[in-house]
């Protein structure tokens, strides 16, 4: 166990609404309890120290690594993760939810209107190649066909970028914006691994975002997972392959 869990237990955050602004009040007899003061909720409380209860705060330990080919781990360093309590986190996939949903009619709309278009489009610039093949000399059946090409080629690039649009509406980035605050947050080491402290009840979403370099490529992976502590002092968890946003793990919060 770490020494921050060893040390005397001393409350850092209110065991009510979980505020992290607490202040320690005057007035203790040697050996006795201490009480102390909450600035959000205005709740006062007492404890001795050395008492567990008096900290309701425990460790999330683990590591954060992806396995790629071959099936070798790649430890995934300066992930930054975020703990987010669990009402707060859920109205916030619900709201992001809501508005893709709304964006995303909208561009389907635009992509069905498009994509009417750009049939159209190829027809013409199909006729105007066969016109201009049988009669290769002429530049001006030449010009006519190389702008019916291009205006195509416009339009392919247009619907593509609004594919690509109406695609992350659904992809973790979209939900990471806006995120309500952390209670907590912690960045893994160059092995990957991290501690983050949470309070010891409730349960909590762990928000990360983690990027490797392929080559060529970049591939980007989120987590959005839900843990708690159980009254527990210490908990591991591993964000890896398995519980990856689209893994369809049970204890992701974002399916």
């Amino acid at each position: 166990m770490s020494p921050v869990l060893e040390a005397a237990r001393l409350p850092t955050r209110c065991p009510t609404c979980k505020g992290a602004v607490v202040q320690r009040m005057p007035g203790r007899a040697h050996g006795g309890p201490i009480w102390f003061y909450c600035f959000f909720c205005k709740y006062s409380w007492k404890c001795r120290p050395g008492d567990a209860r008096a900290n309701p705060d425990g460790e999330l330990t683990g590591d954060v690594f992806v396995v790629a080919t071959r099936k070798r781990k790649h430890p995934l360093g300066l992930v930054v993760l975020h703990a987010i309590p669990e009402d707060a986190l859920k109205k916030h996939l619900e709201r992001r939810t809501a508005q893709g949903e709304l964006e995303g009619g909208k561009l389907q709309r635009e992509i069905d209107d498009l994509a009417a278009t750009l049939e159209q489009v190829r027809a013409e610039e199909d006729r105007l190649w066969k016109t201009q093949k049988q009669d290769e000399g002429d530049l001006r059946k030449a010009n006519a066909w190389s702008v019916a090409y291009n205006h195509t080629k416009k339009i392919t690039q247009q619907l593509e970028d609004l594919r690509k649009r109406r695609q992350h509406l659904t992809s973790g980035d979209h939900f990471l914006r806006d995120l309500p605050s952390a209670i907590s947050s912690a960045t893994t080491n160059a092995d990957g691994t991290f501690t983050l402290a949470i309070p010891r009840d409730g349960r909590y979403g762990i928000v990360a975002r983690a990027s490797r370099e392929r080559g060529d490529e970049k591939q980007t992976y989120f987590w959005f997972v839900w843990v708690g502590l159980d009254g527990a002092l210490a908990k591991r968890l591993v964000l890896n392959n398995d519980n990856i946003v689209g893994a369809g793990s049970p204890d992701s919060a974002l399916q």
